[in-house]
């Protein structure tokens, strides 16, 4: 039963209880329909005689539309809570997976049962709400709690599509397999209802499990221990927009999201051009995964020692070594390299980038702001990889993705390195 509003010190800090929820949600909610879903789409497709081009569109689209309703799922969020987003997230998601085993027999219906209702209902039950309610439970750990959340995403590539291979071999039907992934979004949906409150003033805690009078002593007494920033303004959207620092940090998540996806859309086709086997290139797709687990833990743990936005430009740097040593890929160590790097870059500027906007602008307006622009970073990333494949059709080589990507990696650093807290402007609106 929730206490009456109010600090009550004295009751254990219900945050990390937050943490692993949402934890357990985001598995769900990613691993099963997005990790796994593509692999019980793969046979579907093929039973019911569907073309590789709708496959590939029914991704695209299910990318899409996780970001495309940004503003949105940012304005639910503010408006309901990031509690009442995932419940409708989770539920959407419960929907298109039984259509998907036992309604969809058609291309069309294929594409707006998986690309459009399948994603709005992960964007509405996921990235969005997870990061909002992480912000606002926790303040000076907020990078370290935010980086074991997003861990989630990670271990649902392990786990949820060899779990649904594994149902498709011994069944030989894939109903079964969605009735799976309408299970789990119906777990996170009860999770959801019972355990998850959107902020600790709803049961009476605050930020971190302390009250503002004891983080004063305690810093206090710990004067030479770096201390997060996080802004004491009270912003607005209008305000947040307005601002340089907003681009630049937008600059920031385009220098992640554009050259991660080309990475590993035509990682391992570039790497069968360097005449490395399609064994062992389907190999670095699993180390991508594993080490972007250590890589957002990693990131989490420096941004509790130094600026997020330098432990953001640092981390874009090791990813723009993975291009590197993806254009020279003639060995198994060069693979092994591009892939470590690539995983820890994407893992670690992954968790810089909500500590960064949530810390810069306030925990008040991240999930409309970050909405806002989740779009712009959707559409970027998803042509993306179609814009290298057709470079590579025209060039017969990905020197020129390569190419781009350094120049969006470089970007994105040099817009950390500027990118210093905000001030709001008191001049005149």
């Amino acid at each position: 039963m929730d206490s009456a509003p109010g600090t009550n010190s004295n009751k254990r800090f219900y945050g990390w209880t937050i943490v692993v929820s949402l934890w357990i949600i985001y598995f769900l909610n990613v691993g099963f329909p997005m990790y796994g879903g593509q692999t019980v789409n793969t046979f579907m497709a093929d039973e019911m005689g569907f073309k590789r081009t709708i496959l590939g569109l029914a991704f695209s689209l299910f990318n899409l539309f996780q970001g495309l309703p940004g503003p949105i799922i940012g304005y639910t969020v503010q408006k309901k809570g990031a509690r009442f987003s995932i419940a409708i997230g989770s539920a959407l998601l419960i929907v298109s997976a039984l259509m998907m085993g036992y309604v969809v027999k058609s291309q069309w219906l294929f594409l707006l049962t998986f690309g459009v209702i399948a994603g709005v209902g992960v964007g509405f039950g996921t990235v969005v709400p997870v990061q909002t309610t992480v912000s606002q439970w926790f303040d000076r750990k907020r990078a370290r709690a935010m980086a074991i959340t997003l861990t989630a995403s990670g271990f649902g590539g392990f786990i949820a599509a060899p779990l649904l291979t594994k149902v498709l071999s011994s069944t030989g039907k894939w109903n079964n397999c969605w009735l799976l992934v309408a299970g789990a979004a119906g777990l996170a949906l009860l999770i959801d209802l019972l355990l998850v409150k959107d902020k600790p003033a709803d049961i009476g805690q605050v930020p971190d499990g302390k009250t503002a009078e004891n983080a004063d002593i305690g810093t206090k007494s710990k004067k030479a221990k770096y201390i997060p920033y996080s802004t004491e303004e009270d912003w607005t959207i209008k305000e947040a927009m307005r601002n340089p620092k907003c681009w630049l940090t937008l600059l920031g998540a385009l220098g992640i999201y554009i050259p991660y996806m080309m990475l590993i859309s035509h990682g391992i086709a570039c790497l069968g051009d360097h005449g490395i086997t399609a064994a062992t290139a389907a190999f670095s797709m699993s180390l991508i995964t594993a080490t972007s687990i250590a890589g957002r833990l990693l990131g989490g743990e420096l941004c509790n020692h130094m600026p997020a936005r330098i432990v953001w430009a640092g981390s874009l740097g090791i990813l723009l070594l993975g291009s590197v040593f993806l254009m020279n890929s003639g060995s198994i160590a060069s693979m092994v390299l591009y892939a470590v790097c690539t995983g820890i870059g994407f893992g670690s500027s992954f968790v810089c980038m909500p500590v960064v906007f949530s810390s810069y602008f306030g925990v008040k307006i991240y999930s409309r702001l970050f909405g806002t622009l989740f779009p712009i970073i959707t559409i970027c990333s998803s042509v993306s990889p179609t814009l290298a494949g057709y470079l590579y059709d025209k060039s017969g080589s990905y020197n020129s993705s390569f190419f781009l990507i350094m120049i969006f990696n470089i970007i994105g650093i040099v817009a950390m390195l500027l990118n210093k807290p905000p001030k709001k402007d008191v001049g005149p609106q």
